[in-house]
């Protein structure tokens, strides 16, 4: 526990810069889901304020940058000795709601590991030309977004619940980073290799053959295997709105007068880099990955073949059909923890998909629909035993303590010819009021439950 102490104290000190260069505005976010996505684009979008602000935090990038310097191995090493379910997180800078993204996540693994938002963003600023007033926008919605769920992060668990991590290529060696590159080039040589049928060897080559094409339309019937292309690729439509959509916004790839074959190509292979740099950290910290965002989910299962059990139920978790969660109070998440009842959660989840690899988009549905099953049979049962504990309370109270009461009654009536003990009728009685309490307080445990948290909020969507 001393060397979790030490690390509470590691994010006491996160907290604490990100509060000396945005404390100033920590008050105007409001308890709303979705406030700190309102707060970054009102902030940017004040023009005196906006340019205060980013005067204000010009050398964050620095500051943290040597924070991870001084503090980012001691957390590796507190994770990798950590006996327990971590996934590392892959998607946006971070989920849109951090908070739901962690209700969903928490109920069955014991430790999300996050990318630090604030290390990210400054180290795009400085490789990228990424306009100022959205770099200050993604930087106050990412940060907000962390900071509620400040006292998760600094809670007093023995296994921490969420941790930030610098997951960054900038953040590797140099010789494990030449490795991760080489690796996403090759697979990207071979994907496009496999979805266009040419015999393509190294990524320049690949590149090469992509920016022959100048128009979309064209792109996408030179595509031989489109079964290989992720869900949102395979109608036409979507195809066109997806491309247009990330060479009109994605700040990482807007090259003038570069064709669109080249930038569909520079897109596929960030994907491929994204899936090493993922696999690189899971493994740094012997974690399983997680994403909440469709197209990096599919690259990497793509690439890995799949995944297993534990990988595959945390990410199907994080499919619509379990936004109820959300209802979910967050503290309640602690409590499953300090009582040890996690375990007892994984045992329900698990049910049906003990020796399940998903390989892809259906085989997660399967598994989304399976987890569904497993809850709402779960449900039921609970249902059913508070039911059949409380018929157990009305036949006692209703039924055999009346009759009880009437017999000592007749025991004192001298017609009666069989005595009743008195202190043998009272002992009776006692113990049905005792059989009584015993079942109430079984009731109410019953209730207190956190199974019964999950129904509230399932009710309630």
């Amino acid at each position: 526990m001393c060397f979790m102490r030490e690390i509470n104290k590691i994010y006491e000190d996160y907290f604490d810069i990100i509060d000396s260069y945005f404390g100033s505005i920590k008050n105007y976010l409001e308890d709303d889901k979705y406030s700190h996505i309102d707060l970054g684009m009102a902030i940017a979008d004040y023009p005196q304020v906006s340019d205060l602000m980013l005067d204000a935090i010009d050398d964050l990038g620095s500051e943290i940058m040597k924070f991870w310097s001084e503090n980012a191995s001691k957390v590796v090493d507190s994770l990798r000795e950590q006996d327990s379910l971590k996934c590392v997180y892959s998607g946006d800078i971070t989920p849109v709601s951090l908070e739901d993204f962690a209700k969903k996540s928490l109920l069955y693994i014991d430790t999300i590991v996050m990318p630090d938002p604030v290390l990210n963003l400054t180290i795009l600023r400085t490789q990228t030309s990424i306009d100022k007033k959205y770099y200050l926008n993604k930087l106050i919605r990412h940060v907000f977004n962390l900071w509620k769920l400040k006292d998760l992060i600094l809670a007093d668990l023995e296994k921490s619940a969420l941790v930030i991590l610098p997951i960054n290529l900038n953040a590797v060696n140099e010789y494990d980073k030449n490795i991760i590159l080489s690796n996403a080039h090759k697979r990207f040589a071979n994907y496009v290799s496999k979805i266009f049928r040419q015999e393509i060897d190294n990524e320049n080559d690949a590149l090469a053959f992509l920016e022959e094409f100048d128009d979309i339309k064209e792109l996408f019937s030179a595509i031989k295997q489109t079964d290989l292309l992720p869900n949102i690729f395979k109608k036409f439509d979507t195809f066109v709105e997806f491309l247009d959509y990330f060479i009109d916004t994605n700040i990482h790839f807007q090259m003038e007068s570069k064709a669109v074959g080249f930038e569909f190509g520079e897109y596929l292979l960030s994907q491929f880099i994204r899936v090493q740099e993922h696999k690189f950290f899971c493994e740094k910290v012997s974690g399983e990955p997680i994403y909440d965002y469709d197209l990096p989910y599919f690259f990497f299962s793509y690439e890995m073949g799949g995944l297993d059990m534990d990988a595959s139920i945390s990410n199907a978790l994080q499919k619509e059909k379990f936004k109820w969660l959300g209802n979910v109070p967050l503290d309640a998440l602690k409590i499953l923890r300090e009582e040890n009842k996690l375990e007892n959660m994984r045992s329900i989840l698990r049910k049906g998909i003990t020796d399940l690899k998903t390989k892809n988009d259906e085989d997660l549905l399967k598994t989304s629909e399976q987890l569904e099953s497993n809850l709402k049979e779960a449900f039921e049962e609970q249902e059913e035993e508070i039911a059949s504990l409380e018929r157990e309370v009305e036949a006692i109270t209703k039924k055999e303590i009346p009759l009880e009461i009437t017999g000592t009654v007749v025991g004192f009536v001298p017609t009666i010819g069989s005595y009743i003990s008195l202190i043998s009728a009272f002992r009776s009685i006692k113990n049905l009021f005792a059989q009584r309490k015993e079942l109430k307080q079984k009731i109410n445990d019953e209730k207190t439950d956190f199974i019964n948290l999950l129904i509230k909020s399932f009710k309630e969507e």
